[in-house]
């Protein structure tokens, strides 16, 4: 990785909120209408000057509508935006490391220097692409290009992160590794049109993978992950065969270099390491995930987790004495409320080839198309609310326990009954 390109509102500033506010402002004055933030973010793609000729009605004040959108975000960024403690440790990082950084952004300049200025994050960028230096918006990946050519590198050693469907489109357009980020408060895309080739939920994340970037070009996973995994199920699967006391005290040492990866490129520590990763006896498997599929008419049954807020099918590991569609109709139960009974298998699928956040197992999958016989929607000890959703209008999703690719999968089964199971 030899260059990190970003997007700038929603990604490194959290400046949406102040965007919003004085754009709502502005078309309340002069066209004395209310436009909600949902109607604002469908208007992004030009610059705010854009925003504003190409939607503001009164035209004959378009230029006083601009002024004063610009004077309401000068005067109001001190007190409404405020920097990110770890988005400048992230930058600080890079800058360190001596590794280029570029922004693209759709801000026209004049609002980048105000914002950039007021959070003090100007000095840390080698190249600047405003609104104003291209003639295609993003989803187009003109400014990508021209910040690559600039920095002198190719498509293969530079990535581009962002928060938006826009973003995401013009990184996998320009050819780059392309990450989603939802770290700041405010965000664009709860979901992305284009799957990310990684999810990031925390700037820690982040992190972690510039730790050690080495990655598979093929898959996009980390390989020092994969090393770990595996040195760690060697070591698992030594210590429960051997008998010889030398070759025990060397799968021990195995199981430590195993745990000494993980503790140098991760956050965890190496007693928590130790009691999750490496504590295990008997034959190395991978863990079993099982998650129950329930449609109600031509929404399905998700569930809110309380550990981080998203949301995910109804499931879990699966439990010791239980077969996999127990386990389903138990999770849906617990975590939802309803009785169900099992219909069908839909997929196996193996995590390790979905976009979801790295973690120290080596996982499968399942997932069992269920129906409600009884009991009513009610939230769990893990979870805080239950809902069905329509397949347009997913919400944020826990991408540790599902991605939205394989919701619309689970759709895809709903429209065709005949539909094979799904294996990797």
């Amino acid at each position: 990785m030899k260059a990190v390109l970003f997007d700038f509102d929603g990604t490194l500033a959290d400046t949406l909120e102040l965007s919003f506010y004085a754009f709502k402002r502005i078309f309340k004055k002069y066209d004395n209408r209310e436009v909600s933030t949902e109607q604002l973010i469908a208007m992004f793609g030009p610059t705010e000057d854009g925003i504003i000729a190409e939607n503001l009605a009164n035209k004959q004040s378009i230029p006083q509508a601009i002024a004063d959108y610009y004077e309401i975000y000068q005067t109001d960024h001190t007190t409404q935006v405020h920097g990110s403690d770890d988005i400048y440790k992230l930058l600080h990082y890079l800058q360190s490391n001596r590794i280029p950084m570029g922004v693209i952004t759709g801000k026209s300049r004049k609002a980048f220097d105000i914002s950039a200025k007021s959070l003090k994050m100007a000095h840390f960028f080698d190249i600047v692409i405003t609104g104003d230096d291209v003639q295609k918006a993003k989803p187009d990946p003109e400014g990508i290009g021209i910040a690559l050519a600039f920095l002198g590198v190719s498509k293969d050693e530079a990535v581009f992160v962002g928060d938006s469907h826009a973003d995401i489109k013009a990184g996998k357009a320009a050819g780059l590794r392309t990450y989603g980020v939802q770290w700041l408060s405010t965000y664009q895309s709860i979901h992305f049109e284009v799957e990310p080739d990684l999810i990031f939920t925390k700037v820690g994340q982040f992190l972690e993978l510039l730790g050690n970037p080495r990655l598979n070009e093929a898959n996009g996973s980390i390989k020092w992950l994969d090393w770990a995994k595996q040195i760690q199920s060697i070591a698992q699967i030594g210590l429960t065969y051997a008998k010889d006391v030398f070759d025990l005290e060397r799968y021990e040492a195995l199981r430590q270099i195993s745990v000494d990866i993980l503790d140098n490129y991760t956050l965890a520590g190496t007693d928590q390491i130790q009691l999750s990763f490496a504590n295990e006896t008997g034959y190395a498997t991978p863990k079993v995930d099982v998650r129950g599929v329930v449609f109600e008419g031509d929404t399905i049954l998700l569930v809110r987790e309380k550990s981080d807020g998203a949301w995910a099918l109804p499931g879990g590991w699966a439990d010791i004495g239980y077969s996999a569609s127990e386990v389903a109709v138990k999770e849906i139960q617990e975590e939802a409320g309803f009785d169900v009974v099992p219909v069908r298998l839909l997929a196996v699928l193996d995590k390790k080839f979905h976009n979801h956040p790295p973690e120290p197992y080596h996982v499968y999958k399942m997932f069992i198309h269920c129906r409600i016989v009884g009991g009513q929607a009610v939230g769990g000890v893990e979870t805080s609310e239950v809902r069905f959703f329509a397949e347009h209008q997913l919400p944020e999703l826990s991408t540790e326990r599902n991605t939205e690719s394989q919701i619309k999968t689970m759709f895809a089964f709903l429209r065709d009954p005949n539909k094979t199971v799904i294996m990797d």
